[in-house]
């Protein structure tokens, strides 16, 4: 896939644009791509915009990193990220619509049902299709999708995430969610009652505290986990929240490597136990429900990103 900055305009290849903010890559968005990768002879191509600032109000389901590595894996030609400075933000629609022909050369476009674009988002799906005639491209809007009864949007599969339902929301982003991170040096408590763990730090949304069945990537190898997210409440230190990781299957020296972790199914909620003995069995009983439900990976492998 190829990268596309503005030095790179105007595009000389004809092409089908699929437009939008795109952060949770689901399964609405997935509908657009599909149908720009389906234009014969035009170079697919996704256009989108800087997301919404990342902070403690608002986590995003992925990162700008996170999302190229995702449109790479779904076989996009081409990637390009629209800077939402003031100078774009005053487009008109008309504006809008030219600089997709001229300086896209798009000859296809598809957007959902509710895109607004221009200034004041006075364009509208309706205006773009009046305006394809004129500029000589064919336009696709897709309708809403919808799952339980509910509008598919990043809004709904953050709370699926925010209630630790990782099955459901690995069912609309067609893969586990997942946090990347380097491992760092703990406490070591894990490794004082037999459960050593590698604990990565993310700025990225967090699922609901408890302890999950997880698959963890090391160097391109993948491992059955048990990760807790949350605090620790048994040995609290403090407010900041951890992602600890018990690898099982697995020896060796990790620390500053590159991890990530896929979240499979929440096993129970976070919770304090009287003492650590209590606490140890408790682990070894998760490890255990891990295991078993993460017997074979291969069941998985595409709801993971390789």
């Amino acid at each position: 896939m190829k990268i596309l900055t503005k030095e790179d305009l105007p595009l000389r290849q004809e092409t089908a644009i699929a437009i939008g903010l795109f952060d949770g890559v689901h399964e609405g968005h997935r509908t657009l791509i599909d149908d720009i990768k389906k234009q014969q002879g035009l170079f697919s191509l996704v256009y989108t915009f800087d997301g919404k600032p990342n902070h403690a109000a608002y986590k995003n389901i992925y990162t700008l990193q996170e999302k190229e590595e995702i449109f790479e894996d779904m076989r996009v030609d081409g990637f390009f990220l629209q800077a939402f400075d003031k100078e774009f933000s005053q487009l008109t629609k008309q504006e809008f619509v030219e600089r997709l022909v001229n300086d896209f050369h798009a000859k296809h476009i598809t957007v959902g049902f509710d895109f607004r674009f221009g200034r004041n988002a006075e364009g509208t799906t309706d205006y773009m299709k009046e305006q394809s005639k004129r500029y000589g491209y064919t336009l696709h809007v897709m309708p809403r999708v919808a799952y339980r009864e509910e509008k598919v949007s990043s809004s709904y599969i953050r709370g699926l995430i925010l209630a630790g339902n990782m099955r459901e929301t690995a069912e609309l982003l067609k893969r586990f969610y997942f946090v990347d991170g380097t491992i760092e040096k703990g406490n070591h408590l894990g490794s004082k009652i037999g459960f050593p763990t590698a604990n990565i730090s993310t700025d990225k949304l967090l699922p609901q505290y408890g302890v999950y069945a997880t698959i963890a990537q090391i160097d391109g190898k993948l491992y059955r986990a048990v990760t807790n997210v949350g605090i620790k409440p048994t040995v609290k230190e403090d407010d900041t929240p951890n992602i600890e990781t018990f690898i099982l299957d697995f020896s060796g020296d990790v620390y500053n490597e590159e991890m990530r972790v896929y979240f499979v199914s929440q096993i129970r909620q976070e919770k304090a136990f009287a003492n650590v003995d209590e606490l140890r069995r408790q682990i070894a009983a998760d490890a255990h429900t891990a295991s078993e439900m993460l017997a074979n990976l291969e069941v998985y492998n595409d709801y993971i990103i390789c």
